[in-house]
């Protein structure tokens, strides 16, 4: 097995667990928007926060390894079209890394015997709906490169 596909397995396997990450972490902030920062479900929500963000980032990283096989593989594969995936995957790794450091944060006020900032539900609210969608196109890209005879 050649590391680019031994790439393309771990990326195509853990961007689905972001993908679906992004807006299980925003139903969280909705469900649990009231309850007290420091609960046991929030702490659930900031780990699933930095988990989620780490994931992101494996499959942020493997990406170019993913669509080296890609290139050797698809037929009428296209630069253009993996590039705009790119770009879009890009912006949803910085995103999530953004909301894993809130989850961080979150943690850390706790450690240290506060509570944290009740800013944090809203601010989550608008990076994670703005994090699903971005997701969810990024994954609709990333469809077409292996399918290309479904590009419009």
């Amino acid at each position: 097995m050649t590391t680019e596909m031994t790439a393309n397995w771990i990326h195509v396997a853990v961007v689905h667990l972001a993908v679906i990450g992004a807006p299980w972490l925003l139903y969280r902030v909705l469900a649990h928007g009231r309850t007290a920062l420091d609960s046991a479900a929030w702490k659930t929500t900031y780990t699933g926060s930095i988990i989620i963000g780490i994931v992101a980032a494996i499959g942020y990283f493997t990406g170019p390894h993913a669509a080296d096989w890609a290139q050797l593989v698809v037929d009428g594969y296209s630069q253009d079209h993996v590039e705009d995936h790119a770009l879009w995957g890009r912006i949803a790794f910085v995103v999530q890394g953004i909301v894993a450091l809130i989850g961080v944060m979150g943690w850390a006020s706790i450690l240290q015997g506060e509570a944290p900032d009740r800013r944090l539900p809203p601010i989550l609210i608008v990076l994670l709906s703005i994090n699903t969608l971005v997701m969810i196109y990024t994954a609709h890209l990333g469809g077409l490169v292996r399918r290309m005879d479904l590009m419009p």
